[in-house]
């Protein structure tokens, strides 16, 4: 069955079409077939298969108490009910592999010609969250960490009544203003060009870039007051940069540990 939905998915990629305002990106929906997205919706894990974004990560901001996400890495279905393992060690099989992760990069070569300037494009990792949103969760616009190259926003609505609490782009009120890394920034210094609706088995995309400025604006409680707001991040890696930031942070977690 996976091949099916692989195919499915990566059909729907070749369909995409790129707008550039205000940087490169595209939404897509019927992302999966219908029938394998109802199925994806019955068998999200419950609230304690999640971890709270503020107790794991090392940047204290006050609102990350407020998500929930469970890293898609490996072993991280070992303790879900048996129907929910077998359902997501099938998806990760192909969702996490090569054959997706080209389909969806060549979603945005000419962007990957440009910034490669005809080399070799590099070698891609991927990672993924499942992540669920409460009420109080806000994410002020930020442009990425400068090692991704593709993040795909998968919606995990049940409906289409919470269109509205889709992920929204901007452009900084200086137009000279870019961000290499992923500093969080008020609203107030940004202008919102438009918000992806967040709508059933539909995705956003966008080539990261210090200029792809992204964020949600805060959540109230009749927002989410059925369940939370679900969402799968799957983002493409320019896999040697990767490694070296993530030895640079274990080395940095090594000295503050002996220091």
């Amino acid at each position: 069955m996976h091949s099916n939905v692989l195919s499915h998915f990566a059909d729907r990629l070749r369909e995409a079409e790129v707008s550039l305002d205000p940087y490169p990106h595209y939404c897509l929906e019927n992302v999966f077939p219908d029938d394998y997205y109802q199925e994806l919706l019955k068998n999200l894990p419950t609230n304690n298969a999640y971890e709270n974004l503020y107790e794991v990560t090392t940047l204290k901001l006050d609102h990350f108490r407020h998500r929930d996400q469970r890293d898609m890495n490996a072993g991280w279905t070992d303790n879900l009910p048996v129907k929910e393992k077998n359902f997501w060690d099938n998806f990760d099989s192909w969702f996490l592999g090569g054959e997706l992760a080209q389909a969806v990069l060549q979603t945005f070569a000419g962007q990957m010609n440009a910034k490669f300037r005809g080399r070799q494009w590099p070698d891609v990792s991927v990672e993924s969250q499942l992540i669920r949103h409460r009420a109080g969760y806000f994410l002020g616009p930020h442009s990425d960490l400068f090692t991704k190259l593709v993040v795909l926003l998968i919606y995990l609505a049940p409906d289409e009544s919470a269109a509205h609490l889709g992920t929204s782009l901007y452009h900084p009120k200086d137009p000279n203003f870019t961000c290499p890394n992923s500093t969080h920034y008020p609203f107030s210094d940004f202008v919102k060009v438009k918000t992806a609706p967040y709508k059933p088995n539909s995705l956003l995309a966008f080539f990261r870039s210090d200029v792809s400025f992204h964020g949600l604006e805060p959540l109230s409680e009749s927002d989410v007051e059925s369940s939370g707001r679900d969402v799968i991040q799957y983002v493409l890696y320019d896999k040697a940069a990767r490694e070296q930031q993530l030895q640079e942070r274990r080395l940095a977690a090594a000295r503050q540990g002996t220091s």
